[in-house]
């Protein structure tokens, strides 16, 4: 009996032993922690983690240990991932499609974020092809490429002191912003400086980072022997170098080394009177001066400006002695040279001082008392030109309110009472009216316009009065990436569809200038969006002759140079105009032999609306 008792009693020892580490296995097992208002949920993969972040927006994911990620996992979504001390290992790249997801780490730990897996080599831990980040502490760290690749138009917002070791790559101008986008009393980012690589062609035009604080950011990929990189008004660029600079400063050195050596030669040789003709350098138009040009500039000046001091001394005493001697050997031939006491004597040479006694010219004051023109003051008493204040109180064109007065010509809608108005063509000639837009000049307030040239372009038109009353025209126009970020949402999600089907084949890339945006596959130019007025039209490589009989409502525009590559016009007004545009990009791809790429995923294209005045700071929208 005694021994069934302790077999039960060991029994029930040994479960209660296997049930305790069953519990602590679970729990060890859960690697994420989601809270959903007041309720937590743990999960034992950062998938699921994910998911259930994403199925509820405003919620925060916290990580409960390091964590590593064999494939490629999509985190788009609104959402918190708080790193809380840990890591997030990628052996694949962590995907940002849509959403908002603020990235931190709510511990005192420092190492602590998302970063690439030891042994991966050429892989970025996270890739954005859509939506935005906002990354306000942890780390982010790549072994060997970017730390972030951003793909798309979605914003990188850096706040607080993340740490981000590797770098970004941005492939669209002004994705990278320097603090947390807040509206007001916003956070800037004061970590460390951070490589921003451009994706695009650089131009004085492209913003890189918006909203930058100074020293804290930097271009990877600059070309220091033509650009450097300009910080104004918190947008960080870049500027060209003007190499006119350098040529300048040789130019005054060596008229430096010419005067230095002309000033050496004539004290040395006593020569005559040196005629010295110097040849003033033009400087040319010079963009941007940097610090050593600058130097090398005020160097250049300094020995040049001694140089010319020098030479005038020089050339100034020597005039003297020869001008002296001259005068002595003049002298000298007038006298005897007989008698030698004459010489003895000759302090003659000395009262030969007849040059200096020649002062007939001194004598010659009648220039002094030709003070006629003194007298001939008539020109200053002719202020009959400051009587001629006629000018002034000519104020008469002031006193023209009577344009303002004119408005008995709106009193004159007798004229429309009056049936008599298809004979009495004094309706066309009180236009008056119309010139009294005096009223405009009025107040100095200022009106926006948008208008069309001759090839349906918009153009913003800005008109204001000064200080002095007179009318102020300016005239903006926009980029193709400012018409889109302001285009409707329908217009947007059409370009979408469409740019899609055209990335959808391999090896065709897409690349937007100020005009359109045009896609390339290899050097064979295959399509073109451009935004004419207020409508999105699809331009394609295809023969509008061939598709003139067919259903699609398509126009040949090949005569303008810049479509003769893709004459075919396609306006995109409707959903069925986006089934044509479908239809019509298969045609083309079965045309020029492209392939579909079985891996391609669709991406979102869908951009912020932002006003004017911001599209006009970032220069999306420039003065003409």
């Amino acid at each position: 009996m005694k021994k069934l008792l302790v077999c039960f009693l060991t029994l029930c020892m040994v479960l209660t032993m296997l049930a305790l580490l069953g519990v602590s296995a679970s729990a060890a097992t859960a690697v994420a922690e989601v809270t959903v208002g007041e309720e937590k949920f743990q999960y034992d993969t950062l998938a699921q983690a994910v998911t259930k972040a994403q199925q509820n927006e405003g919620t925060t994911l916290k990580l409960l240990c390091t964590v590593t990620v064999e494939e490629s996992l999509e985190m788009g979504g609104t959402y918190t991932l708080d790193t809380n001390g840990y890591y997030v290992y990628t052996k694949s790249p962590l995907t940002f499609s849509t959403g908002v997801v603020t990235i931190t780490n709510t511990t005192d730990k420092v190492n602590a974020g998302i970063a690439t897996s030891n042994g991966v080599t050429q892989k970025s831990p996270v890739v954005m092809q859509g939506g935005s980040l906002k990354i306000n502490g942890g780390r982010i760290v790549s072994n060997d490429t970017y730390a972030i690749q951003n793909l798309a138009t979605g914003k990188i917002y850096l706040s607080g002191t993340p740490e981000i070791a590797g770098g970004i790559y941005a492939a669209y101008a002004g994705t990278v912003v320097g603090n947390d986008g807040a509206a007001e009393n916003a956070v800037a980012y004061t970590g460390n400086t951070v490589r921003v690589y451009c994706g695009w062609t650089m131009t004085e035009e492209t913003p890189v980072v918006v909203n930058a604080t100074e020293g804290k950011f930097y271009i990877g990929n600059l070309n220091s022997s033509k650009y450097v990189t300009n910080l104004e008004n918190g947008t960080l660029g870049v500027v060209k170098i003007a190499y006119g600079s350098w040529i300048v400063v040789g130019v005054l050195f060596a008229i430096a080394a010419v005067l230095l050596i002309v000033t050496i030669v004539k004290t040395a040789k006593y020569k005559a009177r040196m005629k010295h003709y110097a040849i003033l350098p033009i400087l040319p138009y010079i963009g941007y001066v940097t610090d050593r040009q600058f130097m090398f500039l005020c160097a250049a000046a300094g020995v040049l400006l001694i140089s010319i001091i020098v030479c005038i001394a020089t050339l100034s005493k020597q005039k003297k002695k020869e001008a002296a001697a001259k005068a002595a050997k003049a002298n000298a031939k007038k006298k005897p040279a007989v008698a030698a006491p004459v010489v003895e004597k000759t302090p003659v040479v000395e009262e030969a001082p007849v040059a200096e006694e020649a002062p007939v010219v001194e004598e010659a004051p009648v220039a002094e008392e030709a003070p006629v023109v003194e007298e001939a003051p008539v020109a200053e008493e002719a202020p009959v030109v400051e009587e001629a204040p006629v000018a002034e109180e000519a104020p008469v064109v002031e006193e023209a309110p009577v344009a303002e007065e004119a408005p008995v010509a709106e009193e004159a809608p007798v004229v429309e009472e009056a049936p008599v108005a298809e004979e009495a063509p004094v309706v066309e000639e009180a236009p008056v009216a119309e010139e009294a837009p005096v009223a405009e000049e009025a107040p100095g307030t200022i009106v926006n316009t948008m208008v069309e040239d001759s090839s349906g372009a918009e153009k913003l038109v800005i008109a204001e009065t000064d200080a002095t009353g007179n009318i102020v025209y300016s005239t903006y126009k926009k980029s193709f990436t400012a018409r889109m970020i302001q285009a409707p949402a329908d217009v947007q999600e059409r370009y979408e569809i469409l740019k899609n089907a055209l990335l959808s084949y391999k090896k065709v890339n897409a690349r937007v200038s100020w005009s359109y945006e045009s896609f390339k596959s290899g050097r064979t130019q295959l399509a073109k969006f451009a935004i004419r007025g207020k409508t999105l039209c699809l331009f394609l490589a295809l023969n509008p002759a061939e598709l003139e009989e067919s259903k699609y409502n398509i126009a040949d525009v090949g005569s303008a140079k810049k479509y003769e590559t893709v004459p075919c016009r396609l306006r995109l007004t409707s959903k069925r105009s986006v089934k044509w545009g479908l239809e019509l990009i298969e045609m083309l791809a079965e045309k020029t032999e492209l392939v579909k790429n079985p891996k391609f995923t669709a991406q979102k294209y869908l951009a912020d609306y932002q006003s004017t005045e911001d599209l006009i700071a970032q220069n999306l929208i420039k003065k003409i």
